[in-house]
């Protein structure tokens, strides 16, 4: 079969290449899916450049990818939840990436039925936008009547951020480009702040919860705006003192740790808010919860571009430049 293997860290022209490797045999708890859609995520094109070599250090080459939508094809002798022939969609474990391919093999835990009303593009843009906002979500326990900020409305997390807080019952402020202003509206955004007109920073705050998709400058600035008590949910600052301990890191990590995010516990303790980071989790249970949101209508997904199969490179590219507006999608079958 074909897939996508990174054979290097660097620039994404010199070392990911389209390669014909052998299918993938299914465990006895696995599913083997073939795969009709794949979504990118900055995670993708990060691990290409090597920045998450310090916690995630994988063998290469080997194919990578977190999301997919596709039908199944076998199931081992211990999976039991699915059946040949039924349509899925799932968020591969951090050891098992390698969803920019033709067929894949997934623990079935990790697998749910794909929401019954979306094509399997529209399925492939969910698993971890969806799973990582539910479970940030869920670390701070967000609910109705709090106000949360969040960066980047337009893109691939904000897009599901701003349906799925307005699901929970939160008053949602968000930032994007001025042309995008009535399309984070359209997603529910009670309030929008255009960055190429208004600093966020200048026009309030108080807020209990920010979410921090933006990383660097972003982060710390994050606690000039959140209230006291309030927490900082990022995605993209630097991992929080207790990942190295959740992770069973060793002193070299947690020491690497520490300094990187002394700015961000100064502010923390600054402004009396907490910092949250963490890396997402596949689930099927949480992804079959997803499917019940975009079933009965809650949330949709967003897609800005679909590239085919071949033009991966392409596509990691174009969501590098940091333009997409909502998902950007590769179209394997």
């Amino acid at each position: 079969m074909r897939a996508f293997l990174l054979d290097g860290y660097g620039a994404i022209a010199d070392h990911v290449r389209l390669a014909e490797i052998a299918e993938p045999m299914p465990g006895s708890d696995d599913v083997l899916i073939d795969i009709h859609a794949a979504s990118l995520n900055p995670i993708d094109f990060k691990i290409v450049h090597g920045d998450l070599k310090r916690v995630s250090n994988y063998r290469l080459p080997r194919p990578f990818g977190f999301d997919a939508s596709g039908i199944v094809l076998a199931a081992g002798a211990r999976a039991a939840r699915f059946k040949p022939g039924d349509a899925v969609y799932a968020r591969a474990p951090r050891e098992a990436i390698g969803t920019f391919a033709e067929k894949i093999a997934l623990s079935e835990k990790f697998v749910a039925l794909k929401p019954a009303a979306v094509s399997y593009a529209q399925a492939a843009a969910l698993p971890l936008v969806g799973l990582t906002t539910l479970q940030g979500f869920s670390r701070v326990k967000a609910h109705a009547g709090q106000r949360i900020l969040i960066h980047a409305g337009s893109g691939g997390i904000g897009t599901f951020a701003i349906q799925y807080a307005k699901h929970l019952g939160l008053e949602v402020t968000t930032t994007t480009s001025s042309k995008n202003v009535d399309f984070v509206k359209s997603l529910g955004a009670d309030r929008v702040i255009a960055y190429d007109r208004e600093n966020y920073l200048d026009v309030g705050g108080g807020y209990d919860i920010v979410y921090d998709t933006l990383g660097g400058a972003f982060t710390v600035d994050a606690f000039k705006v959140v209230k006291r008590g309030g927490t900082v949910i990022s995605l993209s600052g630097p991992p929080d003192r207790d990942f190295a301990r959740r992770e069973g890191k060793g002193f070299v990590v947690r020491a690497a740790i520490w300094l990187m995010s002394r700015s961000v516990y100064a502010a923390s303790a600054q402004a009396g808010a907490s910092y949250c980071w963490f890396f997402t989790e596949p689930s099927g249970e949480q992804l079959r919860e997803i499917a019940d949101l975009v079933d009965r209508g809650a949330i949709k997904p967003v897609i800005d571009r679909e590239f085919a199969f071949e033009q991966l490179p392409d596509a990691l590219s174009y969501l590098e430049a940091g333009r997409a507006r909502g998902k950007v999608v590769l179209k394997v079958k």
